[in-house]
């Protein structure tokens, strides 16, 4: 293990590229992410079905009949009664004050209450009652002075109440309803007793609606926000991973150290399966570190992973792991071409750029058909549709996400084989031993 231990303190040595690119991007990534994810966790908060509540009409009530009992009483039921659904205001009782009132808005609906209505409406409840019973043609009953205000439909509709407020009350004391004492309608406890019925029974003179709530996909915008913040991962890990691994193998790959690792007792398959597993090491450790960013920000944006399905959520980091190991089979072979620091600095930054770009993560709409050529041809955008299909399918639907994944566990195979082609041609012409410089002495 001691190559294993060597490797990792080489990558340890070159923490200024895990600091810069997996650190550093990994944190501008997982910010961008989250802002989509608060503004889905606002949509669902703001579209959440709760219970329905109607709009409230500012009333005033002007009750010019308080002088009589009946019309005192007849008005504050009225009063009591359209509290139930309606914002009482007051209002002075004068023309200019009422007239300010309904232009301004500060009403939506004033109802006037006439003198001598109380007695009117009395004397009308007998005419009916006695035409009821001959079989003559009613006359109507006297009616409140009303005036909406033009600024609001509320007060045409708390209209509405009003009438069904006097057509409750005149059946209440046709019928005898609610009253405890005397059958009397020109008794003042008669008209309280109906009065406080009506309120009594208010809900029941309304008209029903039903509310069906209709059932709403309240995950999907969290779905698609997670998979961005998920797909997002493609440039930190393609940049860092690619740097350091190139790195890491660059350092193994010089010609002295080549030749001194050749000639070491160890086999050769030894030596390169712990400079393998020192890369892949690394891959676990940026994999678990966007993961754990990925897991915070979720938390710190209120969303449960569990509301997003646990299935899900584990395929997505499984597609993330894969990329991670598509990303270093990447650096490795980037190394075997024996490149400069700065070289393996460009390629990391430029291929991770373009894999960001052309996978659609960054994107919140289709690419351009030239994008997507590019796209597809890098494991970027065929992680990012595995991330996609995963989080818009259920587990069962293999298809849709298992043949992304799969290209781009071939794409790391084919960037390993790649590598190890290209190792082989460049090994085979090393030379064990160095050149040794002749003795002129020996020369004859």
């Amino acid at each position: 293990m001691n190559t294993c231990k060597t490797a990792l303190r080489v990558i340890w040595a070159h923490k200024f590229y895990l600091l810069l690119y997996l650190a550093g991007m990994s944190l501008i990534m997982i910010v961008v992410g989250s802002t989509n994810m608060q503004a889905a966790v606002r949509a669902n908060a703001s579209s959440s079905v709760g219970r329905f509540e109607p709009a409230r009409a500012k009333i005033a009530v002007i009750n010019r009949d308080c002088g009589s009992q009946v019309g005192c009483e007849l008005g504050q039921g009225l009063e009591r009664y359209l509290g139930r659904s309606a914002q009482l205001v007051t209002v002075e009782d004068k023309p200019q004050a009422l007239q300010d009132a309904n232009v301004s808005g500060k009403s939506d609906l004033t109802v006037i209450i006439p003198a001598g209505y109380g007695q009117r409406f009395l004397e009308a409840l007998e005419d009916a009652a006695a035409h009821v019973h001959s079989g003559d043609k009613t006359h109507g009953f006297p009616k409140v002075e009303t005036a909406a205000s033009y600024n609001s439909s509320r007060g045409s509709l708390a209209q509405l109440q009003v009438d069904s407020y006097f057509d409750a009350f005149r059946t209440a004391l046709l019928t005898g309803l609610g009253q405890n004492g005397s059958m009397d309608w020109h008794s003042s406890a008669a008209v309280k007793d109906a009065a406080a019925y009506v309120v009594a029974h208010y809900v029941s003179n309304q008209p029903h609606v039903g509310i069906h709530a209709s059932p709403k996909d309240d995950d999907g915008a969290l779905l698609k926000g997670f998979a961005m913040t998920v797909g997002l991962a493609a440039f930190p890990l393609m940049t860092a991973l690619t740097v350091c691994v190139a790195t890491l193998f660059g350092a193994f790959s010089s010609p002295d150290r080549h030749r001194r690792l050749l000639a070491s007792p160890m086999r050769s398959s030894s030596l390169n399966g712990q400079e393998l597993m020192a890369a892949l090491i690394l891959a676990a450790v940026s994999w678990t570190y966007y993961a754990s960013l990925v897991v915070f920000s979720m938390a710190a944006s209120g969303v449960s992973l569990a509301s997003l399905g646990w299935g899900r959520v584990l395929l997505s980091f499984g597609a993330m792991l894969i990329f991670a190991v598509s990303a270093a089979s990447f650096g490795f072979m980037l190394a075997q071409f024996n490149p400069s620091s700065s070289l393996i600095n460009s390629v990391g930054v430029t291929f991770g750029l373009v894999v960001m770009f052309t996978s659609g993560s960054s994107s919140g709409g289709p690419l351009p058909p030239v994008m997507q050529t590019i796209g597809k041809l890098t494991p970027g955008w065929w992680y990012n549709t595995a991330v996609q299909s995963i989080m818009d399918s259920n587990a069962a639907a293999l298809a849709s996400w298992g043949l992304p994944l799969t290209v781009v566990a071939l794409f790391a195979l084919a960037y390993a084989c790649a590598g190890l082609m290209f190792s082989r041609l460049t090994r085979t012409r090393a030379t064990l031993v160095a050149p040794v410089s002749s003795d002129p002495s020996m020369i004859e």
